[in-house]
């Protein structure tokens, strides 16, 4: 049994001095809350009476607990007040007090009540009740049990390729020794330890070989004409054939178009075959390869095809332009490049025939105030005769003469450089003034250069 003086002294315990409540706040709450709150305190037989601010007091008798009954209704009313203050925003310390409190008296079940918090209210939310349901049915579904389908193949590691595999990135080649000048002699002095690099005209001279062996598709075919005799067409014909084929290497023919014998033959080696563009048109029916057309044709030391006009005086009837239009066509089969040396009459029906087909004229001139006259007259009718596209790609080329003479070279340069596509001038030179048998070796440097260039301007 309980010590009846021990029971008085926990009931003094949750009352105060004077008796006037039997229940109240915990002293740690804050004043306001404690003013605001309203308690219950409940009996033995189950009746409560509210108490607070402004309610009667209740009698001590109803409240004074006997010997040996646990303070319920202190436990009660300590519970409603921790409801009470909940709902006004209590803080951990009023809970804590409370719970001591309840302890120490010895508290019902109820005191596991509390009001909702905020962490409550966010876990009652329906959208995250929602998700952990899905969560739920997403960890049941079997389909998730299947393994993820297979990554898709990696690309390549390096977009490199074996076109960068090349001897100009591999290989360690020396540089080309310098062709001529003070260049030249360090590098040979030094024995290829300095190597000044390539000077300007050996770069030109590189340009204008590439521009030279450029890739020809189909047969092209040049004509070299003017309406003047004697101003070097034969020359140029043949020099200009010699240099692309001693640079290109593929099938090069210079054909004699002169319909009133023209003397192309007589520049080269008179020992090739005595045969002619008559002999060939009268054997066309038994041409078929490359072996049957080389029985017409000369070939010179750099490679070029000469084919000769037929010089028999017993001639009477000279070719015309169906004549020269089926050799022509003939020729198309088996060579690259067609050079084709003309007469100077233009109205000839030869020469008709050969400017229906070609692909490029060199119009050739002589530093003269009546050649250059009859020069620009020609790309006058060829204007007027609907060979325009001739006229605007077409190479000028201005043989020079030893003498010195009153004529401005310059001026007749420029006039046919506006008129042209390109203008090359040809310095004289011995070998081309005798009019024999020449070969490309035989010429000086400069010469030679400037048929290089005219070969690229033609290329």
């Amino acid at each position: 049994m309980n010590d009846p003086t021990t029971d008085g002294d926990a009931g003094d315990a949750l009352s105060n001095g004077s008796g006037d409540d039997t229940s109240r706040a915990p002293s740690n709450l804050p004043s306001a809350g404690r003013s605001n709150m309203a308690t219950r305190s409940v009996s033995a037989d189950g009746s409560g009476t509210a108490s607070g601010p402004g309610a009667a007091a209740a009698d001590p008798a109803d409240t004074t607990p006997t010997a040996g009954e646990p303070t319920a209704a202190s436990g009660d009313d300590a519970a409603a007040q921790r409801r009470s203050s909940g709902g006004g925003g209590g803080d951990d310390a009023d809970g804590a007090a409370s719970s001591e409190s309840d302890d120490a008296t010895g508290g019902s079940a109820w005191d596991a009540l509390r009001p909702l918090g905020d962490d409550d209210l966010a876990a009652l939310d329906p959208s995250a009740l929602e998700d952990d349901l899905d969560a739920v049915d997403v960890a049941d579904d079997p389909a998730t049990d299947e393994p993820p389908p297979p990554a898709p193949p990696a690309g390549p590691a390096s977009s490199r390729t074996a076109a960068e595999l090349t001897a100009a990135t591999v290989l360690r080649t020396p540089a080309r020794p310098p062709r001529s000048g003070w260049r030249r002699m360090i590098h040979r002095m030094t024995g290829g330890a300095v190597s000044p690099g390539a000077s300007r005209s050996d770069r030109e001279r590189e340009d204008q070989l590439r521009a030279i062996r450029t890739l020809v598709t189909h047969p092209r075919r040049i004509t070299v004409l003017s309406r003047k005799g004697g101003v070097g067409k034969t020359t140029t014909t043949l020099m200009l054939g010699q240099t692309l084929a001693s640079e290109r290497g593929d099938r090069i023919i210079a054909v004699d178009g002169n319909p009133d014998a023209g003397n192309l033959g007589y520049r080269i080696d008179p020992s090739g075959p005595d045969t002619s563009v008559t002999d060939l048109l009268n054997g066309l029916e038994n041409v078929h390869r490359y072996a049957d057309m080389r029985r017409f044709t000369t070939q010179t030391t750099v490679g070029l095809e000469v084919l000769r006009s037929d010089d028999d005086p017993q001639i009477s009837t000279a070719l015309g332009d169906q004549e020269y239009g089926a050799i022509l066509s003939l020729l198309d089969r088996f060579y690259n490049l067609v050079l084709i040396d003309t007469g100077t009459g233009i109205l000839d029906s030869a020469v008709q025939g050969i400017l229906d087909g070609t692909d490029q004229i060199v119009l050739v001139v002589s530093p003269s105030l009546d050649a250059a006259r009859s020069a620009s007259q020609t790309l006058d009718w060829l204007t007027e005769h609907g060979f325009v596209g001739l006229v605007e790609n077409a190479v000028a080329v201005i043989n020079q003469s030893r003498r010195s003479t009153m004529v401005d070279v310059a001026r007749i340069e420029d006039h046919f450089w506006d008129r042209c596509g390109a203008t090359v001038r040809i310095p004289w030179d011995g070998f081309l003034e005798a009019g024999a048998e020449t070969e490309l070796a035989d010429l000086r440097p400069a010469t030679r250069e400037a048929y290089r260039h005219l070969a690229a301007a033609v290329a």
